[in-house]
């Protein structure tokens, strides 16, 4: 994500909130996916993100 260490311990302690949405995009583009989807609620990795179903 060419982010240095500093940045990312800053967000992850709220040390930086001004950080915090660059970072986002990025990390969500790293991820392959949208910022909604990466700080939204977690989904188990056996359901479909989308509806919730499994299998």
């Amino acid at each position: 994500m060419a982010v240095p260490k500093t940045t990312i311990t800053n967000f992850v302690y709220g040390s930086n909130p001004g950080t915090t949405h660059g970072l986002a995009a990025k990390a969500a583009r790293a991820a392959g996916t949208t910022v909604e989807r990466l700080l939204g609620r977690p989904v188990a990795a056996d359901r479909c993100p989308t509806c919730g179903r499994s299998g």
